[in-house]
């Protein structure tokens, strides 16, 4: 699914003209935010590389990512790494989905301008990065108040060397502070156009239950950027490896029967979860005891998980005085990113982040959105994965009197 990359930028300033140099970093970041909201059409090759780096241990993490859209719905979302191969492809009237190691995929009719479906796998998340690749730069500078500019610099971007802006922020540069949080952030913008071509953040976390603490390095060079050209129309068509089948759903989630898992979970005594906040106090889902609690696992890679938000918002405010808690559990690889995706969206409940994927593995997540109903004495009531509004309402109605009218509230419009 991965050719040969091209090194490539596209140039939007006549050659005659030279651009003013930016005096403000957020300034420049709004700037460059703009650019890339704005383009209807695009081409993006990006390789993420991340390094973990503990007193005994080191791990690395190579992905790489394609990205292509056009108007008319029609996309290419392509994403490779260690935990698999998948593309999400869309002429604007059928959408594929493929995985390459399970040489399966999926064909059924497209739904708009991303990829659709209810339950995220884990040979899909690269895939799901790079369908988030413009979105990134296009909000990277909502939830900042500042930003730094540092000196000009030349870099060298597939063999080809670059003259970049460069501007640096870190934790004190957030509108919310975020606490205990050392992280810091280095964007290199191309000069002539002002895309993004390279990015570097160190932050750190920490490891349930260990409480080890892991020093957290993620660099992405974007090899190919090309905002406003578009791609030829046969990119956005699926022809099927000759080793490939059709499926209605793939291997890796028909192995593992949802209504089993299900099974194992519902009407029994919730597991325990230990809560860990970014502050470092942590809370136990037992002290809940006596209240119903909502348990959503996502990640800001899923589409699905991201899309179930403004309607999770609308139940939470019809049933947060009535006594349900609320908690979101996110699987992203840094917790940042999470962080500042609810903040820019003003969600209000908590959220944790599954560092070392302990909390998932306690409820079996097979694949996200997972949402977890808890009542009032401990036991599931409520287990899916890929869970629908409707069905999570009627869930939570049956929790008591106080709830009956949550079924019947009418969706957001």
């Amino acid at each position: 699914m991965f050719f040969p990359t091209l090194f490539a930028f596209v140039l939007f300033l006549p050659q005659s003209e030279k651009p003013a140099a930016p005096q403000d970093g957020l300034a420049l970041l709004n700037e460059v935010g703009q650019h890339y909201a704005q383009a209807k059409s695009y081409h993006i090759e990006a390789v993420e590389e991340r390094t973990s780096t503990g007193e005994l241990s080191r791990s690395w993490q190579k992905t790489l990512l394609k990205a292509s859209a056009i108007p008319g719905g029609r996309y290419r979302y392509e994403g490779r790494s260690s935990m698999g191969t998948a593309a999400y492809v869309s002429d604007g009237t059928t959408q594929w989905i493929y995985h390459a190691n399970e040489h399966a995929y999926t064909q059924k009719s497209a739904s708009g301008e991303t990829a659709k479906h209810n339950v995220i796998t884990a040979e899909e998340m690269a895939a799901e990065t790079a369908q988030r690749l413009v979105r990134i730069q296009a909000h990277r500078a909502d939830s900042l108040k500042s930003a730094t500019l540092l000196p000009e610099e030349t870099i060298s971007i597939g063999g080809k060397d670059v003259s970049c802006y460069v501007v640096r922020y870190s934790q004190d540069d957030f509108k919310t502070k975020r606490a205990n949080q050392k992280e810091d952030w280095t964007i290199w913008i191309l000069k002539d156009d002002k895309t993004v071509v390279q990015t570097l953040s160190h932050g750190h976390t920490r490891l349930l239950p260990s409480n080890t603490t892991l020093a957290i390095e993620t660099k992405v060079v974007y090899e190919v950027v090309k905002l406003g050209q578009q791609e030829p129309a046969e990119v956005f068509t699926f022809t099927p490896p000759s080793d490939s089948r059709l499926v209605d759903e793939f291997p890796e989630m028909l192995g593992h029967d949802p209504d089993m898992i299900a099974a194992n979970f519902l009407q029994k005594s919730a597991p325990e979860l230990n809560l860990k906040s970014s502050d470092g106090k942590a809370t136990a889902l037992s002290s809940f005891r006596s209240k119903p609690v909502f348990i959503d696992y996502w990640a800001t890679s899923c589409a699905p998980c991201v899309d179930l938000i403004p309607e999770l918002k609308k139940l939470y405010t019809d049933t947060n005085d009535k006594g349900l808690v609320w908690i979101s559990v996110d699987s992203d690889q840094n917790s940042t990113v999470a962080t500042d995706f609810l903040s820019r969206e003003h969600v209000p409940w908590p959220n944790y982040h599954d560092a070392d994927g302990s909390m998932g593995i306690a409820y079996q997540r097979e694949g996200i959105p997972l949402g977890v109903l808890v009542d009032a004495e401990g036991k599931v009531v409520f287990y899916k994965s890929g869970y629908e509004i409707p069905e999570l309402r009627g869930a939570i109605s049956k929790l008591g009197p106080q709830f009956s009218a949550v079924e019947t509230a009418k969706p957001t419009q």
